[in-house]
């Protein structure tokens, strides 16, 4: 009898991280600056009550248009806190000032997987219930500060979903606009999103604000190589607000409340595979096509 091969259905997130250094850059610099997190044990408040750190850390290599990357992988963890402080002891109905509390050991853990790709600088978790983006956002605006040097600088993206982009780009009118973004690193698109990326770079420019208002139309074109290559490039290096007309309706967009979502599944055993695959086509196709994605 043929053994079944398990499938797993799951969902994705990603964060692009960004290393803004002029002493050290490229895939080693990725690697260490993740691994320096997890080697130090770096612990982050983040939403909800809780401590989010990188609770394991290996190491693999995968293939990808002949070509070898190594990828990080683990577990990303949130756990609950506790001091010994203001505590009720409810036989006496006594507050007790100081209570002992196991030492390093912390309750409440709620965990994900975590894939982190060097040669992309993308960070990616397998969604769920407990874990989302949020707190990976949150968590590596904070940890990447302690640890990269003194002279160096970072960002943490959230990738936003491609449809509240086309809601603006396909909208009635746009009354209002805004967009912000910076550079991105390799990252490569169509004609528009090359152009906005190179004139960022040749311009030494690192972070662009362009607040949009229409002309004697009334109307934002954006169909323009100008507005068009930045709402592409603010998918992955930064976000856009709009104020916009829809079947007569008026309606205010933050992309960054659209975190993008990416519906995967493979053989239970392949799924890290799946997830480098993913994100090294969506990488260097400007996040086009072939994955279902939800707003």
């Amino acid at each position: 009898m043929t053994k079944k091969i398990k499938e797993k259905n799951f969902k994705i997130q990603v964060v692009n991280i960004k290393l803004l250094s002029n002493t050290r850059s490229g895939d080693d610099a990725y690697k260490e600056i993740i691994t320096k997190i997890k080697n130090e044990k770096v612990s982050v408040p983040v939403s909800g009550g809780k401590n989010a750190i990188l609770r394991t850390l290996w190491n693999d290599t995968y293939s990808y248009s002949n070509q070898n990357y190594e990828i990080l992988y683990g577990k990303f963890s949130k756990f609950t806190v506790i001091d010994g402080k203001d505590w009720i002891n409810l036989e006496t109905m006594e507050v007790e000032d100081n209570v002992d509390v196991p030492e390093h050991k912390f309750p409440n853990l709620v965990e994900t997987e975590y894939l982190f790709i060097p040669a992309a600088h993308r960070f990616v978790i397998i969604s769920t219930q407990s874990v989302n983006i949020n707190a990976v956002e949150q968590f590596m605006k904070v940890a990447l500060k302690k640890v990269i040097d003194f002279d160096e600088d970072c960002e943490v993206i959230v990738e936003q979903s491609e449809d509240i982009f086309e809601q603006i780009t396909q909208a009635e009118e746009i009354h209002k606009l805004l967009i912000s973004i910076s550079y991105t690193n390799a990252d490569t698109g169509d004609d528009a999103f090359d152009f906005m990326d190179k004139q960022l770079k040749e311009s030494h420019i690192g972070r662009l604000s362009m607040d949009v208002s229409p002309d004697h139309t009334k109307n934002i074109n954006t169909d323009s190589k100008l507005i068009s290559g930045a709402l592409k490039v603010a998918q992955s290096n930064g976000f856009a607000e709009a104020t916009i007309k829809t079947n007569g309706k008026k309606i205010k967009i933050n992309t960054k409340q659209h975190p993008k979502v990416i519906h995967l599944k493979s053989e239970e055993t392949l799924f890290k595979k799946k997830i480098f695959d993913t994100i090294m086509y969506l990488r260097r196709n400007n996040n086009k096509g072939g994955f279902e994605e939800q707003s």
